[in-house]
């Protein structure tokens, strides 16, 4: 594109993109227009590959998770008194929110609808050092039988809320172009490692992030 043209497609696009996002691509990419509006479909290009494998982790914690709760609480753990008063106040809002949900839907909540209506954040936080003695205590592998030796649950909400934290930014279309994200694979593969091996091999081959890393403009 010539000069004008790239400036005139700049301003067409600072009033749907916003000045500032744009002005995060174009310091990137040097103020060359071209290469900053490449780095812009290749952030969410890559965006979409990421969904495969944090989506695997998602649903491999909670239902992992879960089976601690159903271990310590029963299978309807959800609605145990005992459950509920061992959570903080943003989790029991969490089980609260879930359940009214349920009951706006007209259905009379059962533990698998509780489990995938709640979020990743719940998840990562009932892995939270308050929840040691009474949920993982004797529970850390029963509930995550692949875990190394050498790994904790201390290890876990760490790997968990990093995931949870590029989740985020990737879900609300935030730039991911700063991050390290050959790390930021590795490590949600690892934690998918973590609570399931299986699941990791199945998911790696059918992953593009790899190759989209490759493809940076």
């Amino acid at each position: 594109m010539t000069g004008s043209i790239q400036q005139n497609l700049i301003d067409q696009l600072k009033p749907v993109i916003s000045e500032e996002r744009l002005g995060t691509y174009l310091t990137a990419a040097g103020f060359d227009v071209d290469r900053a509006l490449e780095l812009y479909v290749w952030n969410a290009q890559v965006g979409e590959a990421f969904h495969l494998p944090i989506q695997a982790v998602e649903v491999s914690l909670r239902n992992r998770v879960s089976v601690a709760f159903a271990d310590a609480f029963g299978p309807d753990w959800w609605k145990s008194d005992r459950f509920l008063a061992m959570l903080d106040e943003e989790r029991g809002a969490d089980i609260r929110l879930v359940r009214q949900r349920i009951r706006n839907r007209k259905l009379s909540p059962v533990a698998g609808q509780v489990v995938a209506g709640l979020s990743l954040g719940f998840w990562v936080g009932m892995l939270h050092k308050r929840y040691s003695p009474p949920l993982w205590g004797g529970r850390l592998r029963l509930a995550f039988p692949s875990l190394p030796a050498e790994r904790s649950r201390a290890s876990l909400a760490v790997a968990a809320g990093r995931v949870a934290t590029l989740r985020n930014r990737i879900w609300h279309h935030e730039p991911i172009i700063k991050r390290d994200l050959s790390a930021e694979y590795g490590g949600v593969m690892t934690l998918l490692e973590w609570i399931s091996p299986e699941k990791a091999a199945w998911i790696r081959p059918n992953c593009r992030v790899p190759q989209l890393l490759r493809q940076k403009p």
